[in-house]
């Protein structure tokens, strides 16, 4: 879990600076759209956490700005919205 409590991922500090975030990412996009299930695949990083939001630049994903999420409730955090196209 991240530091707001909603989900995430990490790289074993050994590990990074090795792409292989990216690579995942990249992964679940692949994936998101051989399964056809949705238009959009979005992911919502803190904006102040570099590294997720180069992860989304890297994978693909175009920023569309920044959102305002409750979670958990009574906490407001502010998140960059990317979102990379499955159909495109």
């Amino acid at each position: 879990m991240s530091r707001c409590g909603r989900p995430g991922g990490g790289v074993l500090p050994q590990f990074q600076g090795r792409g292989l975030a990216a690579r995942a990412a990249g992964a679940v996009v692949g994936a998101a759209r051989v399964a056809g299930w949705h238009r959009y695949l979005h992911a919502f990083p803190s904006v102040d956490h570099h590294a997720s939001n180069s992860v989304c630049r890297k994978a693909g994903f175009t920023l569309l700005g920044e959102v305002e999420f409750e979670y958990p409730k009574g906490h407001w955090i502010t998140s960059n919205d990317w979102r990379v196209d499955l159909q495109g």
